[in-house]
C-alpha cells in the first residue's frame, strides 16, 4: 500500500466516522431514570398490570402526563387498537384520533418503522430532520397535533409483547424540546429491557393468578380441566369432598372465574 492509498483510505474512514449520529452520552441520572422505570414495571404480573406500571413510570420519570398505550397483533394493527390505555389529553384525543387519523400516523410510516424495529424508538423530531414526510404524515402533525392538540412534540417506544404481538406507546407534550437526546437515548436503552419484561407476561390478570396458584391448587385446576367432578378429584388426590369444594371455591376467588367451565377454559387456554 503507498502512501497516497494509505493517506486516501484514512480520510474515508474520517469522512464515514463523521457521518455517523452522535450517540449522546448518557449522565449518571440518565441510568438512574432507566433503572427507575424497570423496577417499576418488573413486579407487574400480567401484561394489564405492565401497561398501567409503564404508564404510570412514564409519567414519574419522564413527567409525561400525555401518554397512551396501543397494541396489536402485528405492527400495522396496533394503530386500530379498539380499547388502547389513554392518559391525560391523549383520551381527549381518541375519538378524533379513531375516527379521522390513525391510518395517517406519522409512526407509522416506513421512515418512522425503520426506526421502531432498528432501535425501538421513533420521535417527530428525528423524523422531521432526517427527511420529507408523506403528505398525509404532514397533515396529522400539522392539522391534529400541532393546531389542534397544541403537541410540539411526539415520541413513539415499540415494544414486544406474548405471542409476537407488538405495542407502541406514544407520548406528547406541548414542549418541542421536552424529549431531549439524552431523554430520547434513555428511552432507546429501555426498550429492549421492557421488552423482555413484557413478552413473557401473561395476557390477562386471571391467566396470572392462575400461574401463582399453589402446586396443589395448580393440581385441582388440571383435574377440573380434565372434566372431573368433586368426588373424582378428591378420590384421585386422596382428599376428603368438602376439601375439594373449599380449594375450588379458593380457586375461582383467586382467579376471578365464575364457574368450574370458566376456570376449566381458562386453564386449556394457558
Amino acid at each position: 500500500m503507498t502512501q497516497s492509498t494509505l493517506v486516501d483510505s484514512q480520510a474515508s474512514t474520517t469522512t464515514a466516522r463523521s457521518r455517523r449520529p452522535t450517540r449522546p452520552v448518557l449522565r449518571k441520572a440518565d441510568y438512574e431514570r432507566a433503572f427507575d422505570v424497570l423496577e417499576s414495571c418488573d413486579t407487574a404480573a400480567s401484561l394489564p398490570d405492565f401497561k398501567e406500571q409503564m404508564v404510570e413510570a412514564l409519567s414519574t420519570h419522564f413527567a409525561l402526563t400525555h401518554v397512551s398505550f396501543f397494541a396489536g397483533a402485528t405492527f400495522h394493527n396496533v394503530f386500530g387498537d379498539l380499547a388502547p390505555l389513554v392518559e391525560g389529553h391523549t383520551s381527549k384525543m381518541l375519538p378524533e384520533y379513531q375516527e379521522r387519523w390513525s391510518r395517517y400516523d406519522i409512526f407509522g410510516t416506513p421512515q418512522a418503522m425503520r426506526h421502531l424495529v432498528s432501535s425501538g424508538l421513533a420521535s417527530l423530531s428525528e423524523l422531521q430532520a432526517r427527511g420529507t414526510l408523506p403528505a398525509s404524515a404532514e397533515a396529522y402533525v400539522r392539522h391534529f397535533l400541532h393546531a389542534t392538540w397544541g403537541m410540539e412534540c411526539a415520541a413513539a417506544l415499540r415494544l414486544e409483547l406474548p405471542g409476537g404481538h407488538t405495542a407502541l406507546i406514544g407520548m406528547f407534550d406541548p414542549r418541542a424540546d421536552k424529549l431531549g437526546p439524552a431523554e430520547l437515548a434513555t428511552l432507546r436503552l429501555l426498550s429492549r429491557q421492557l421488552s423482555a419484561i413484557s413478552r413473557s407476561l401473561p395476557v390477562s390478570r386471571p391467566k396470572a393468578a392462575l400461574a401463582g396458584l399453589s402446586e396443589r391448587q395448580q393440581q385441582v385446576v388440571q383435574l377440573v380441566a380434565d372434566g372431573l367432578s368433586n368426588a373424582d378429584i378428591a378420590e384421585t388426590l386422596s382428599l376428603a369432598e368438602d376439601s375439594v369444594k373449599k380449594y375450588v371455591s379458593r380457586i375461582l376467588a383467586a382467579t376471578g372465574c365464575q364457574s368450574r367451565m370458566e376456570l376449566a377454559l381458562l386453564a386449556r387456554s394457558r
